[in-house]
């Protein structure tokens, strides 16, 4: 699937990610956006539950970048972004779910391996603000456009499959659980270019000797919150406030 969407081959994928940027910014949006495929997996399992990271990319000040654009370079510059996020998705196994204007719901199931999801999905956000940095904000900027930043957010947790309507084919599907809620409000606390993940994820990752390694050597920081404002609680205590991490990404992925 991903190949049909990568139209220079012979280039490294940066390269690749470059051409591509640039030939949407004159001709238009290169690849068909779409939620099929996340909307496939989940009508498999309508009215269970699945276990799943749930993320969110969210452009930051978009309204002020609205009120700056006009309508065409506002398009371009979301549908830019969607275009390239949607790609860096597919290559970490991960799905859009939703396209919501400025951000982006992103799924990586989690049912056959939990740690290799809660890789994945932090593998993905490292790539994502790669991917502005190196391709997306240089190209802006050479052609006039702001720069761009984002908050990504995501959590971890058992979410429950609906469908409103009573045809598999034809009705919408949709997901709830306090997982997808919590990566929500996760982002909405999250700074520029700043990656905050859920109690959950952390825990996962702590869940053997190897990834006690790899959490120390990843740095994750945990995230002071207001608690007149952050007003969830904990999991694993419910006598305590849900914990938020930061993610502060090497240039190594996570093994």
């Amino acid at each position: 699937m991903v190949e049909r969407w990568l139209q220079f081959t012979n280039l490294p994928l940066l390269e690749q990610a470059r051409a591509r940027v640039t030939r949407t910014l004159t001709d238009g949006v290169q690849l068909n956006m779409s939620t099929e495929e996340a909307t496939k997996i989940l009508k498999r399992h309508v009215n269970t539950k699945i276990n799943l990271v749930t993320m969110f990319v969210d452009i930051n000040d978009s309204t002020q970048m609205s009120l700056s654009l006009s309508q065409n370079e506002f398009a371009l510059v979301l549908q830019t972004f969607a275009q390239e996020i949607g790609i860096a998705v597919l290559g970490y196994g991960g799905h859009v779910f939703k396209y919501e204007g400025d951000a982006l719901i992103i799924l990586f199931l989690a049912d056959f391996d939990e740690i290799k999801a809660c890789k994945n999905a932090l593998n993905c956000s490292t790539a994502i603000l790669r991917i502005l940095k190196e391709v997306i904000n240089p190209i802006f900027r050479t052609n006039g456009l702001p720069k761009i930043t984002v908050r990504i957010g995501m959590a971890y947790g058992n979410i429950l499959v609906i469908l409103y309507g009573k045809s598999l084919e034809n009705a919408h599907v949709d997901i709830i659980g306090s997982s997808i809620s919590l990566a929500a409000k996760i982002t909405s606390i999250a700074k520029a270019n700043q990656i905050l993940i859920g109690e959950y994820i952390y825990s996962i990752l702590l869940s053997s000797t190897k990834n006690k390694d790899l959490v120390n050597k990843s740095k994750f920081t945990e995230v002071i919150l207001d608690v007149a404002k952050w007003k969830y609680l904990s999991h694993f205590d419910s006598r305590s406030m849900y914990h938020v991490y930061e993610y502060l990404p090497t240039d190594l992925l996570i093994k």
